[in-house]
């Protein structure tokens, strides 16, 4: 079996399409990475692409994990 052995990030402080939440998941080696791939994303979709590393938050690696990254509640 091969393991994948990328980091998965989450981050929600970028800006989105609207004043309201925005979150994304991201798979990288680092969260520098993590934040160059996700502007890169959120350019090609008009947004600024303003993730910074410091915001890319490492997903725990466990058998049960949850994380909300946006819950409505604005």
């Amino acid at each position: 079996m091969i393991r994948n052995t990328k980091t998965v990030f989450t981050c929600t402080t970028f800006e989105g399409h609207w004043p309201v939440g925005a979150a994304a998941i991201v798979l990288a080696d680092s969260a520098e990475e993590a934040a160059e791939l996700l502007n890169a994303d959120l350019k090609k979709s008009g947004l600024k692409g303003d993730a910074e590393p410091k915001d890319m938050v490492p997903y725990p690696r466990t058998n049960e994990a949850v994380r909300v990254l946006c819950n409505g509640d604005y």
